[in-house]
């Protein structure tokens, strides 16, 4: 009666509806299951059957027997060292599993206050890369993203500043011809840069662009490497590229940095039989790409 008066009464603590396009949910059992969770991890594939139905029953019939199998009539616990020992194997046993998936759980995703993925991390890698290219070129000297101010051109995440890519990447080769009597510089980028910058440019908006100037500069750096490497020519990140590969998003759930930073150096020997080329990255521009891919 306790119980059905608590199933009908009491507010169970269920997570949001499953989406199935969130790539930054980890899904986890209870913690009372994490010993069985963790148990699949040894078996894959047709060999499944033995962590999620075997093991586990054979464990079940084990301290089953216990009482059967000591027969002894002593009844103080400190004279029924064989059950007790069963029982302490056992207690191991579930603790060491638990702790083992409880350390293995991937970080979660940068969020921000109101708990969905932070702003930048919905862009596509060309578009975040856009804003590496607008803070090398230091354009913030003279146009603001979203803070309003006196600077010298406009505020990029005003309304009132709409152009489409083709002006803009015009605009950035010879500013004079478009704007006459400009005092912006030409930019000097290559086309794919200037392709980047406004493709970032073009998803600004009022209520993003104060959000997406705080991106933190590791994650913008390593999508700049993500770009210059093509790498989009055979994954693909928040849709944006080529399906030949498997999609980077939610990697932090499949792999670790370690098991990444190998699979660039060797691809062969992490994924037998795959086209991906080595990358000979310096140690800094390895963990950038690793970062960014890892909040991914």
């Amino acid at each position: 009666m306790v119980i059905f008066t608590l199933a009908a009464a009491a507010r169970v603590p269920l997570e949001r509806l499953a989406d199935p396009t969130d790539t930054t949910y980890i899904p986890r059992p209870d913690w009372y299951f994490l010993f069985l969770f963790q148990t699949l991890k040894f078996f894959e594939g047709p060999l499944e059957v033995v962590g999620a139905v075997i093991l586990p029953n054979l464990a079940i019939a084990c301290l089953f027997l216990v009482p059967f199998l000591d027969r002894g009539r002593v009844k103080r616990i400190t004279q029924r060292g064989f059950a007790m020992g069963i029982v302490g194997i056992a207690a191991m046993g579930w603790s060491g599993l638990t702790a083992a998936a409880v350390s293995s759980t991937p970080r979660k995703v940068e969020t921000s206050a109101n708990g969905e993925p932070a702003v930048w991390a919905h862009l596509s890698p060309v578009e975040l890369a856009g804003l590496g290219y607008f803070r090398k070129e230091n354009c913030s000297a003279c146009h603001s993203l979203g803070e309003g101010g006196s600077k010298i051109g406009p505020d990029l995440g005003s309304p009132a500043i709409r152009r489409d890519a083709k002006w803009m990447i015009a605009h950035f080769k010879n500013p004079q011809q478009l704007v006459p009597g400009s005092s912006m510089p030409p930019v000097r980028l290559l086309d794919d840069q200037l392709n980047a910058l406004a493709a970032f440019a073009l998803k600004l908006t009022p209520k993003n662009a104060s959000d997406l100037r705080a991106a933190p500069q590791a994650a913008v750096e390593g999508a700049m490497l993500y770009q210059q490497n093509r790498c989009g020519a055979c994954h693909q990140i928040n849709g944006s590229g080529v399906k030949l590969g498997p999609s980077l998003n939610g990697l932090a759930q499949r792999r670790d940095k370690a098991w990444i930073e190998g699979h660039f150096a060797d691809p062969q020997k992490f994924s037998p039989g795959s086209v991906m080329p080595p990358y000979k990255f310096s140690p800094r521009d390895l963990g950038r790409i690793t970062s960014y891919l890892l909040q991914m």
